[in-house]
């Protein structure tokens, strides 16, 4: 019975552990929002021991921090680390697209096809923030899995601490889904045409055009999201 019982907790834990991970990754918990174990008590209905390990959790994953003896809160957007992160996926992503270039077949052209089909779809309908996002994520998925560099994919994934919720605001205060379709559009036109000059250029513009679009937001609308240093 007790081994039930502490397999139960486990997953309880584990599952509030998701749900505010996915909270905090949409924005719906905001950068800089104080986060209180007592909160997290009440509305999971959990005891102080599971919530403290969840807190934990939060915190080893980067997305919370604590300032002793005052509180718990969700963890800023570091725009230089966002910078840095930008930086390794242009080229990694650079790297794979070429990758992927050269083994380009009808049945890849088709995937990448129709997933600019299913983006196409979304868009003409009452969708979310966090449905695009997700099939923003699938479409950069497809060259990862077709070069055997989904583990790469994986660690991508892990990694993007603040770049995950920097596209998620991007996505949610611009809501410029179009732009980033058209993107989309443009990469694969590209691939298809096996133009590999034009590959580096394009990924950076891709990749760096939230940066482009939420422009002056970053350092007025939404300044108190982010930690600024001198070189950002």
């Amino acid at each position: 019975m007790s081994n039930y019982k502490s397999y139960e907790a486990t997953t309880i834990s584990e599952d509030v552990y998701k749900s505010l991970e996915k909270d905090i990754l949409n924005l719906k918990i905001k950068p800089g929002q104080i986060l209180t174990e007592q909160e997290i008590c009440e509305k999971y209905n959990i005891s102080r021991t599971p919530s403290r390990d969840v807190l934990q959790r939060l915190k080893n994953a980067g997305l919370v921090f604590t300032i002793p003896y005052k509180a718990n809160y969700v963890s800023l957007l570091d725009m230089d680390s966002i910078r840095q992160f930008i930086y390794m996926r242009i080229a990694i992503e650079t790297a794979v697209v070429k990758d992927v270039i050269k083994i380009l077949d009808d049945k890849l052209i088709a995937e990448l096809e129709e997933n600019l089909k299913l983006q196409e779809t979304l868009l003409k309908s009452d969708f979310t923030a966090e449905q695009f996002y997700k099939i923003d994520g699938s479409f950069h998925k497809i060259w990862f899995n077709a070069t055997d560099k989904l583990i790469v994919w994986e660690q991508i994934q892990k990694l993007q601490v603040h770049y995950t919720r920097f596209r998620m605001l991007d996505i949610v205060a611009v809501k410029n889904f179009q732009a980033i379709y058209e993107d989309h559009k443009k990469l694969v036109t590209i691939i298809k045409s096996k133009n590999n000059d034009e590959v580096e250029v394009f990924v950076r513009k891709h990749l760096n055009s939230g940066i482009v679009r939420l422009g002056d937001k970053i350092y007025t609308e939404f300044a108190d999201y982010f930690i600024h240093n001198k070189k950002s």
